[in-house]
């Protein structure tokens, strides 16, 4: 009998043919894990690149960054208590913003669009940790400037109106599972009602922060009553910037210039005008740094007949007084200590209104009332 033929009937070349298919697919599926761990490192690497930034970015660079922050919000609201609470109060929104367009528009990008939101939720996070206080501190130990009060009260009613957002979320669960319609429009109930108790916390920030006292208006009331005398103010506003304070706006503009208070009195004691201004910088150091760099003997832009020009720093302020007679004459030397004497009284009070503690000054050192 001779040996049986191999099998070679339609049905076993089909099973071959399968086999070798099952073996392809199964060839190219370890290709891909493969090339998957290859590259995985990089994942990895990326990873650990993305956490040595935070470091570098919160220990070595975040004083720079929250002051740079704050200063340009500073500068384009005028460190308006209304701007500079709104500032503290996106160190909370923005990331939450990015994050829910990160999730509602992350497929439907491309890749350039993914790049772009990648590349900005990683710059305002980058920002955002360096205003989280580190261990023994707390954000009065961060926030340092002008306005600093006044973002720090944005960022804690920004924080306010997260948990309230994440209360409700967290409520809509239970609610949810009792009430078939909010199971089923649940993201869209979630995400409108989160956005909604975020965003109304700003207004409520706004309307309960106090004043930054850094504009005109804050600082210089209609009257003042110091010493026994009775100073009434004829005009008073701020700029920005500082152009227009000195005849060389360079001499000011060596470093940032916040914005000019500026406020101009008279007094009951005499015919004496007290002209006030005050340019606002970044910190003690650069207002100090600016101060020496002013020469003595100028007159300020606006100032018309004899006046005496005193120059000075206190805190971040670079302070610019005159006084004069009401018609200009010249100031004879023994009109000289109560011609200043309405001057002295005004910088006492910006001062006190800067530091928190307004005292009346001593007329006994030389500039002195006319009218003892």
């Amino acid at each position: 009998m001779s040996s049986p033929l191999p099998d070679t009937g339609p049905v076993e070349r089909v099973g071959r043919k399968a086999r070798r298919r099952a073996a392809a697919i199964e060839a190219v599926r370890s290709s891909g894990k493969g090339s998957g761990s290859r590259f995985g490192w990089l994942w990895g690497l990326l990873a650990v690149l993305t956490v040595a930034a935070l470091f570098v970015t919160y220990i070595a660079l975040g004083g720079h960054v929250r002051a740079t922050v704050l200063g340009f919000a500073c500068y384009v609201s005028g460190c308006s208590a209304a701007g500079m609470t709104t500032t503290g109060w996106l160190v909370v929104a923005a990331p939450a913003a990015v994050l829910i367009a990160a999730g509602v528009y992350w497929r439907k990008l491309g890749r350039s669009g993914r790049i772009g939101l990648g590349s900005t939720a990683a710059v305002v996070y980058l920002i955002v940790v360096t205003f989280v206080p580190g261990r023994g501190r707390d954000l009065s130990d961060l926030l340092k400037g002008p306005g600093s009060d006044a973002v720090a009260d944005g960022l804690l009613w920004g924080l306010g109106g997260a948990g309230a957002a994440l209360l409700f979320m967290l409520g809509l669960v239970f609610v949810g599972r009792a009430v078939p319609a909010v199971e089923r429009r649940f993201n869209t109930i979630a995400l409108t009602g989160a956005m909604v108790l975020v965003v109304a916390a700003l207004p409520v920030a706004i309307a309960k922060s106090d004043p930054t006292w850094v504009r005109a208006t804050e600082i210089f009331p209609a009257e003042l009553t110091m010493n026994g005398d009775r100073l009434t103010r004829t005009s008073v506003d701020d700029i920005r910037g500082c152009d227009g304070v000195l005849p060389d706006d360079a001499l000011l503009n060596r470093s940032l210039c916040y914005l000019t208070v500026r406020a101009s009195y008279t007094t009951d004691d005499s015919d004496a005008v007290a002209t006030f201004r005050a340019v606002l910088y970044a910190d003690d150091e650069t207002a100090d740094e600016v101060r020496a760099g002013v020469p003595r003997g100028l007159t300020p832009v606006g100032v018309t007949g004899d006046a005496s020009t005193v120059l000075s720093t206190t805190y971040s302020w670079v302070l610019v007084g005159t006084a004069g007679h009401a018609d200009g004459r010249t100031i004879a030397a023994d009109e000289r200590p109560w011609v200043l004497w309405p001057l002295r009284q005004v910088s006492y009070h910006f001062i006190g209104m800067q530091g928190g503690l307004l005292v009346d000054p001593d007329p006994d050192d030389g500039i002195r009332p006319r009218t003892p």
